[in-house]
């Protein structure tokens, strides 16, 4: 069986790189999967995106917050590859929330000051009857791609990892929205 400390930084790997995450939600017209780009935050062990309130895994998450999700890489050494499944909850972000976590969003995803400037949108688009949310999940559970079984028996399985295993991660030195770790 793999160490517990592989398993962690194989998830750090993951949460810091990878930067998209396919979300399972499921509502009123029935199950759906969706890709968005997001930031990590920690303690607990989140993901931070924004999206159309009228797309449709932003109105599943107002009907049923629970959801899934995968993250995965490819061109990774050694095998080539890695992946992660969670299930989580999600809600929009708050309005007296929007602030930090807009800030946090935009300062993570575009760190050149230049970049992030043409890419930000004006905060009213995320207020009262905007189109746009913020969106935040809380992972509940977190299993890896069994990479040391597969290359045994080629059986495609998962790996339970502990949570506390991986949020203690810190915000890179000089964040200036450590509140949102």
């Amino acid at each position: 069986m793999t160490p517990l400390p592989e398993l962690a930084a194989r998830s750090e790997l993951l949460i810091e790189n990878a930067r998209f995450t396919t979300l399972a939600t499921h509502g009123p017209d029935g199950p759906w999967a969706s890709t968005v780009n997001y930031v990590p935050l920690r303690e607990p062990l989140r993901l931070l995106w924004y999206s159309l309130r009228r797309a449709r895994h932003s109105r599943n998450i107002e009907s049923d917050p629970r959801i899934s999700g995968s993250i995965y890489l490819t061109g990774l050494p050694g095998f080539g590859l890695d992946g992660a499944q969670f299930t989580a909850t999600a809600r929009p972000v708050e309005p007296d929330e929007l602030d930090e976590f807009s800030g946090w969003y935009y300062e993570r995803n575009f760190p050149d000051e230049d970049v992030r400037r043409q890419w930000r949108l004006p905060l009213d688009e995320f207020r009262g009857e905007g189109p746009r949310r913020f969106y935040l999940l809380e992972v509940q559970r977190w299993w890896l791609l069994d990479i040391d079984q597969w290359l045994v028996d080629k059986n495609d399985q998962r790996i339970d990892v502990p949570l506390d295993a991986i949020t203690g991660h810190p915000a890179p030195a000089g964040d200036s929205s450590a509140g949102v770790r």
